[in-house]
């Protein structure tokens, strides 16, 4: 995990380095248009979708971050199965009260959706949005 001054950035980097425990194959801002051969699975591509401020305290601020995390598998018998398994499995790492980052309020998860490719081989997707609010 770079090193950064940026608080925000901070917050993503920690993220994409707790989604290591699900698989090591974590990307940021990457789309997975065109990276059918080259993209190891399971994988994950974590997608910064907006940063909104919802309060300010002399210099404390109360941010909402909300994030895409796509899970990508290639498509086999069991691709339904093994997407549900997954994104089970990234919901479980924030389930607990414990903060994968010190700044992080709380972790929210809205609906997932499902993408599963027709053909074996292609990429099937597992979309969780995911909401942290933090205090910077």
């Amino acid at each position: 995990m770079s090193s950064t001054s940026n608080p925000e950035a901070r917050i993503v980097e920690a993220l994409v380095y707790r989604l290591t425990e699900v698989t090591s194959t974590v990307l940021l801002g990457y789309s997975a248009l065109g990276l059918n051969d080259e993209l190891p699975t399971p994988a994950m591509l974590v997608q910064l979708e907006s940063i909104q401020e919802q309060g300010r305290q002399g210099s404390r601020r109360k941010m909402s971050m909300a994030l895409n995390v796509s899970v990508v598998i290639k498509t086999d018998e069991d691709s339904t199965y093994t997407l549900m398994d997954l994104t089970r499995l990234v919901r479980e790492l924030f389930a607990s009260s414990e903060r994968f980052t010190p700044e992080a309020r709380t972790v929210q998860f809205s609906e997932t959706q499902f993408d599963i490719a027709p053909n074996h081989g292609h990429l099937s997707f597992a979309d969780i949005q995911l909401t942290i609010d933090v205090i910077l």
